[in-house]
């Protein structure tokens, strides 16, 4: 993918402190990132968190969603931004969903008549898997993308919003079932929208959360700014524990056409309603070393990214 005339300068950069333990004490594990926008990703020295620092300001990263994200990731979705069914099985999104439905019901974590909730719903493809093995369940979408979520109304058979804040304002009925699939890497507050989705939940409510797995960090390609935040099963397992959840399995995860993963089932913790009440975090620089080899050949992973552009302007100037 070519570069883009996207500026990220200081002034849209902010040093943050760990989003887990509140620490602002950090090493440095990379000074590239795959599209060499100069991010830097450091580990946290208080509880192990690996992670953007400086991170793009809110402004900045609704800038890059909104007017740029899809010069970036067009090998990640439909180059036009309109999603398609074409799209959907050529990417494998349908097959990576249904596996993960088939997951949950064997589970017993997805049943008939559940409200289910997929926030980053995208095109809807999770919901329609969902619906596919449970047709009575009810499904709601958060995606902010409109175009998306119009067509996840259609695709999945839900109702959509474009925000949490829209969904209460909605006044839904309790939400049996949340599924977050590699969305929270995403997030700039993961530790409080995790937190936010408490009163929403029904009784024995069940999240299922799924993130790429940073101890299977083997390219730069890793590295880049829609994923503020980089989890290892132990990092994973600390940050939802922080916000109030008890994991019931944390395991790796080979999705098709898909970064190696981690995926857990959680629920809210019986008595513990807030970080204050957790347990001393560890930092056991979980992942740290994948990172660090990541950055060590960048100059290999910028070189063949510029060759690519090089050819494909000439092969776009032969055209014309």
């Amino acid at each position: 993918m070519q570069t883009s005339s996207w500026n990220l300068d200081r002034s849209r950069l902010e040093q943050i402190p760990c989003p887990l333990c509140h620490s602002i004490k950090f090493e440095q594990l990379a000074a590239t990132d795959r599209y060499n926008m100069g991010l830097v990703t450091v580990g946290c020295l208080g509880c192990g968190l690996v992670m953007t620092n400086p991170q793009p300001t809110a402004a900045a990263l609704d800038d890059f969603y909104t007017h740029h994200y899809r010069h970036f990731y067009s090998d990640f979705g439909p180059r036009d931004g309109i999603p398609t069914l074409e799209h959907i099985r050529a990417a494998r999104i349908d097959r990576r969903c249904a596996v993960t439905a088939e997951f949950l019901v064997a589970r017993g974590d997805l049943l008939p008549d559940m409200v289910v909730l997929d926030i980053g719903a995208a095109e809807g493809s999770m919901l329609k898997a969902v619906g596919d093995q449970m047709p009575s369940t009810r499904r709601i979408a958060i995606e902010p993308n409109p175009v998306f979520g119009r067509f996840a109304m259609n695709h999945a058979g839900c109702e959509w919003h474009a925000s949490l804040t829209d969904l209460r304002a909605s006044l839904p009925p309790p939400i049996d079932l949340v599924i977050i699939n590699h969305v929270l890497e995403h997030l700039q507050h993961p530790v409080q929208v995790l937190e936010s989705l408490k009163p929403l939940l029904a009784p024995n409510a069940r999240l299922y959360i799924e993130v790429p797995d940073i101890a299977e960090y083997r390219k730069l390609k890793m590295l880049h700014i829609a994923h503020l935040y980089h989890f290892s099963s132990d990092t994973l397992a600390q940050l939802v524990a922080q916000a109030g959840f008890d994991v019931h399995l944390i395991e790796k995860y080979a999705p098709a056409k898909h970064p190696l993963s981690l995926r857990c089932v959680l629920t809210v913790a019986a008595g513990r309603a807030s970080s204050a009440d957790q347990q001393p975090l560890v930092n056991r620089r979980a992942g740290w070393s994948s990172v660090t080899a990541c950055a060590r050949h960048a100059w290999f992973a910028h070189g063949k990214r510029w060759l690519r552009n090089v050819l494909g302007a000439r092969a776009r100037s032969a055209d014309s």
